[in-house]
């Protein structure tokens, strides 16, 4: 899976993004989360784990990966 993250503004409700010119992908699945905000990024890795197209194999991995990275500070 290719992956791209990339901050822009929102201009009369638009925005506009420019792909690397390596990224083939035919389609894409957009997830728009303000950067506005000041929450904490746990709402989204909940949003992710609780994807109803995630099987259990891939929430344990998740989850696993996540509690290592959460015992430091």
């Amino acid at each position: 899976m290719q992956a791209i993250k990339q901050y822009t503004e929102v201009v009369d409700g638009s925005i506009h993004i420019n792909l690397p010119k390596n990224f083939t992908a035919k389609r894409v699945e957009l997830i728009i989360l303000s950067a506005d905000d000041n929450t904490d990024s746990s709402d989204f890795q909940r949003f992710l784990l609780d994807s109803p197209e995630m099987t259990d194999e891939e929430y344990q991995a998740i989850d696993e990966k996540r509690k290592h990275f959460n015992q430091w500070p």
